[in-house]
C-alpha cells in the first residue's frame, strides 16, 4: 500500500513540476525584450526590469529558508566556539604547559581541544549560500547601472577591430577585438550568467562574444601570415621563403582552426545581416591550403635543392597541338638548381628535334603515330594519359638520346604561361622585330616566330622560347608580395586543370606530389559506379586543337534488374576559319574513350580514319617497345567499326579516328555495356552502412557514383550526364551541379576539372 501511495506522490510532483514547467514556459513567453539594433543594445531600465522579473520569485523563496535556518548556525557556531575557548582556560589554570620549540599544531589542537564547532564544514556552506543569495543578486542590480556605458564600449572596442581588419592591420585589430572579449568577461560570472537567462539577450551575448573570440584569432593568423608574405620581399633564397612561410603557417593554422569552429557553431542569422555561408567555405578553404601546404613545404624545399643538388627535365607542352598530357612537346630545358638557386637552365634552340639524331634505340611508335612516324622518338613521347609513366617514358627517351640522368620531370602547358604573363606583365623581346609579348598574342607571336620566321640556316626554331624563359623566370622570382596572392590563385587553378605536372623518381617525394594534386596519375576507380575519361592526340592535324569546342553527353539506363547501358556522345566542332595560318586545317584527331573495366562495346558511330597508304610500316630492325607493350596489353579491332578495344591503367579503352574540317562539327556515338550491375540489394556493409545511419535510411536503398577525369591541356568542355531508373525515391546528392528528378538525375558542367558527383537513392 505504501509503494502505491509512493507512487502516486511522485506522479503527483511530476504533474506539478510539468505544471510549473508550462508556467515558466509561458512566462518566458510573455517577456517582450526591446532591440534596437541586430547586437545586444538594450537601456539599462529595460534590463533591470526583466533581471528582477525572473529573480524575484526565487529571492524570496531564499528569503524564507535563510530566515529561518540562519539563527539555527549562527548559534550552534557560537555555542562550539565558547566551549573550546572554556577548556583552554582550563588547561592552562591547571598547570598544563606547552613546549615552544616544537609544537605540533594538530596534538595541541587535540589537547587543548581547541577545534572546530561541529558540523562545521555545513555550517560554513550554509553560510557561503546565504551570502550568495543576499548579497550576489544585490551586486548584480548595482552592475546593470554600468552597463549601458560598458555596452557602447564594447560595440566601439569591437567596430574597431572591424575597421583595423579591413585596412589590413591586423595587430591593432586583434587588439581591439581582444580588449571588447575582456571587457565582457569584465562584466563578471553573475551578470553574465544573468544576461544570458534573459530571452532575447543571451544568445546576442553568446553569438556576440563568440564573433569577437572569431575576430581576435582570424587577425592574429593574418598578422602571422602577413609577416610572412613581407618576408618574400627580403634578399634571400626561396628556400629560406618556403621555411619562414611555414613556420608562420604553423601559427596561423590553430587560429584558423579555432575561427572555424566558432564559426561554425554560431548562430549568427539573428545578428549580421548576410548569409556566412560562402566565408565559412572559404576559410575552410583556406585552413586546408595552410595545411597542404605545411606538409608539401619540406618536399618541395627538398626537391629545390635544400640537401642535395637536384637536376630536372622541363617540357613545354603546346596545347593547340593536343597530346595525352597537355600537348606537343615542342620545347624542353634542363634546370640545375642547388640550394633553392638555379644554377644552370639550358634550353635547345632546336627543340625537342635537337634531339631527334642521337636516339641510339630504334622502337615502334603506338600504331596511331604511324601515320606521321613508325618509330617512337622523344617529341612523341608522352602518349599515356597517366603521367608518372609518360615522365618515365620521356625520361628514357632523353637518356638514351645521350642526356644525362635527371631527378624528375616537370610539364607546363603554354596556357599557364598566358596566366602568368597576365600576371608579371609584357616581357620585352626587342631583338625579335621590335615586338613586345603579353599574354594576349603569346600564342599567336610564338608560333609565328618558332614555325615560320626563324633562321632557316642556323635552323633555331626555339630560340625565341631560350631567350624569352630567362626573362620571365626573372620576373616570377622578383615577384612583389602584393601578387603571392594572385600567383597562388594561378598556380591553384594551374594544378586543378592539370597544366602543371610534376613526376619524381623519389617514392616519398612522388607520394607527397600526388597529395598535393600534381602528379597527374589516373585515379583508383574501383569504388565509382561508373567512369568515363576523353583523350584526345592532334595527329598531323597542325595547332587546331585551340579552335576545337567539345560537348561530351553521357546518357546512362540502369534497368530493373540493375544493368547499366552507357551512350556516350562527343560532338566535335571546329571554329577555326579555312586558310587561318595554323588553325584553318583539318583537324586529325586519335580519340580515345577509357570507361569502367571490361565494359563491352555496342556499337560506334561517325568514326573517320585517314586513308591507309598515310601510314607508314616499322623498318624491321625497329624493336616492340616493352613499355608500351605492357601498359596497353592485346589490342583487339572490332571488325564492323575500326575500333580498337584494349586494357589499361585498370579501364577499358575504345580508340578510333576523328576528322573535322573549319566551319564543320562531327558527332560520334559509343554505345557500351558496363560489366557489372548496380547493387539494388539489401546488403548494407562498410560505407552504405555509414550513409544509412547517417540520413536514417531503411535497408531498401542504394548508392550511385560517378567520376569524369579530364584530360591535361583539353580546353572548351562541357560534360552533360542524365541517368534514367525507374521505379525509385532520390534521397540526397553531392555537389550542387546534380539535378534531381523522377525518374532519374542530370548533371551539366563545363569540364575544367576532374568531376565527381553522387547520389543516393531508395526504392
Amino acid at each position: 500500500m505504501s509503494k502505491v501511495i509512493v507512487l502516486r506522490i511522485k506522479e503527483s510532483r511530476t504533474i506539478q513540476s510539468q505544471h510549473l514547467l508550462d508556467l515558466k514556459r509561458e512566462k518566458k513567453k510573455e517577456i517582450k525584450v526591446s532591440v534596437d539594433s541586430p547586437n545586444f543594445m538594450l537601456s539599462s531600465a529595460s534590463i533591470k526590469d526583466n533581471a528582477k522579473s525572473l529573480f524575484i520569485v526565487r529571492f524570496l523563496k531564499f528569503l524564507f529558508v535563510g530566515l529561518v535556518f540562519l539563527p539555527k548556525v549562527i548559534i550552534s557556531f557560537c555555542r562550539n566556539i565558547f566551549k573550546s575557548i572554556k577548556h583552554t582556560i582550563y588547561k592552562f589554570k591547571h598547570g598544563v604547559k606547552v613546549k615552544e620549540d616544537n609544537i605540533d599544531i594538530k596534538n595541541f589542537c587535540s589537547l587543548y581541544r581547541i577545534e572546530p564547532p561541529v558540523f562545521w564544514k555545513k555550517a560554513l556552506v550554509s553560510f557561503a549560500v546565504l551570502a550568495l543569495i543576499f548579497v550576489l543578486p544585490i551586486k548584480a542590480f548595482g552592475s546593470f547601472e554600468n552597463l549601458q556605458q560598458e555596452k557602447d564600449a564594447i560595440l566601439a572596442k569591437s567596430f574597431e577591430g572591424y575597421n583595423q581588419l579591413v585596412k589590413s592591420n591586423y595587430l591593432e585589430a586583434g587588439m581591439s577585438f581582444s580588449s571588447a572579449k575582456n571587457s565582457i568577461n569584465g562584466l563578471g560570472f553573475v551578470l553574465k550568467h544573468l544576461l544570458s537567462a534573459i530571452p532575447g539577450i543571451g544568445d546576442k551575448l553568446v553569438t556576440g562574444s563568440g564573433l569577437l573570440t572569431f575576430g581576435e584569432n582570424i587577425s592574429n593568423a593574418a598578422l602571422s601570415l602577413e609577416t610572412a608574405m613581407t618576408y618574400f620581399n627580403e634578399d634571400v633564397t626561396v628556400i629560406e621563403k618556403i621555411k619562414f612561410l611555414k613556420i608562420k603557417a604553423e601559427e596561423a593554422i590553430p587560429n584558423l582552426v579555432i575561427a572555424g569552429t566558432i564559426l561554425d557553431k554560431l548562430d549568427t542569422s539573428s545578428l549580421l545581416p548576410f548569409d556566412i555561408t560562402i566565408f565559412k567555405q572559404a576559410l575552410l578553404e583556406g585552413t586546408r591550403a595552410l595545411i597542404v601546404f605545411n606538409n608539401f613545404s619540406d618536399t618541395l624545399t627538398d626537391m629545390l635543392g635544400d640537401k642535395h643538388f637536384k637536376r630536372y627535365l622541363f617540357i613545354f607542352q603546346n596545347s593547340n597541338e593536343l597530346r595525352a598530357t597537355g600537348g606537343f612537346i615542342g620545347s624542353f630545358a634542363i634546370l640545375d638548381v642547388d640550394k633553392g638557386e638555379i644554377k644552370k637552365l639550358e634550353i635547345p634552340g632546336g627543340g625537342s628535334y635537337d634531339i631527334q639524331g642521337q636516339l641510339k634505340e630504334f622502337v615502334i611508335s603506338p600504331e596511331p603515330f604511324h601515320l606521321i612516324n613508325s618509330r617512337w622518338e622523344f617529341q612523341d613521347s608522352n602518349w599515356f594519359p597517366d603521367f608518372r609513366e609518360s615522365a618515365k617514358k620521356i625520361m628514357w627517351f632523353y637518356e638514351k638520346s645521350g642526356g644525362p640522368k635527371v631527378d624528375g620531370v616537370f610539364a607546363v602547358n603554354s596556357s599557364l604561361m598566358e596566366d602568368l604573363l597576365g600576371l608579371i606583365g609584357p616581357v620585352d623581346m626587342q631583338e625579335y622585330g621590335g615586338r613586345t609579348i603579353d599574354k594576349d598574342n603569346f600564342m599567336n607571336e610564338t608560333q609565328k616566330i618558332v614555325e615560320l620566321e626563324y633562321d632557316k640556316e642556323e635552323n633555331k626554331p626555339k630560340q625565341f622560347i631560350a631567350d624569352m624563359a630567362p626573362k620571365v623566370i626573372d620576373k616570377i622570382l622578383n615577384i612583389k608580395t602584393d601578387d603571392l596572392g594572385n600567383f597562388s590563385e594561378i598556380i591553384h587553378k594551374a594544378i586543378l586543370s592539370k597544366d602543371i605536372l610534376v613526376y619524381s623518381k623519389d617514392e616519398e617525394a612522388e607520394k607527397q606530389i600526388d597529395s598535393f594534386g600534381l602528379s597527374g596519375s589516373l585515379k583508383n576507380i574501383n569504388d565509382f559506379t561508373d567512369y568515363l575519361m576523353l583523350i584526345d592526340t592532334n595527329i598531323a592535324g597542325q595547332k587546331t586543337d585551340g579552335k576545337i569546342v567539345k560537348e561530351i553527353d553521357h546518357s546512362s539506363v540502369i534497368e530493373d534488374d540493375g544493368t547499366i547501358i552507357n551512350t556516350v556522345t562527343i560532338t566535335r566542332r571546329h571554329t577555326g576559319i579555312k586558310g587561318e595560318v595554323f588553325s584553318g586545317v583539318r583537324n586529325v584527331n586519335y580519340m580515345r574513350l577509357y570507361v569502367p573495366l571490361g565494359s563491352e562495346l555496342i556499337s560506334a558511330d561517325g568514326f573517320t580514319e585517314p586513308p591507309a597508304n598515310l601510314f607508314e610500316n616499322p623498318e624491321e630492325n625497329y624493336k616492340p617497345d616493352q613499355d608500351l607493350e605492357r601498359i596497353q596489353g592485346p589490342v583487339y579491332v572490332d571488325p564492323q567499326n575500326g575500333t580498337r578495344v584494349n586494357n589499361e591503367f585498370g579501364r577499358t579503352v575504345f580508340g578510333n579516328w576523328t576528322m573535322v574540317d573549319p566551319g564543320k562539327e562531327v558527332t560520334l556515338v559509343l554505345k557500351y555495356k558496363l560489366p557489372y550491375k548496380l547493387d539494388l540489394s539489401n546488403n548494407i556493409i562498410g560505407l552504405k552502412n555509414t550513409i544509412k545511419n547517417t540520413l536514417g535510411l531503411s535497408d531498401n536503398f542504394f548508392t550511385y557514383t560517378m567520376l569524369v577525369e579530364k584530360q591535361s591541356g583539353a580546353k572548351n568542355t562541357t560534360f552533360k550526364s542524365r541517368v534514367t531508373i525507374n521505379n525509385i525515391k532520390n534521397v540526397a546528392r553531392v555537389g550542387s551541379e546534380v539535378a534531381l528528378q523522377d525518374n532519374g538525375w542530370q548533371v551539366e558542367k563545363t569540364l575544367d576539372r576532374d568531376v565527381y558527383y553522387g547520389v543516393v537513392l531508395e526504392k
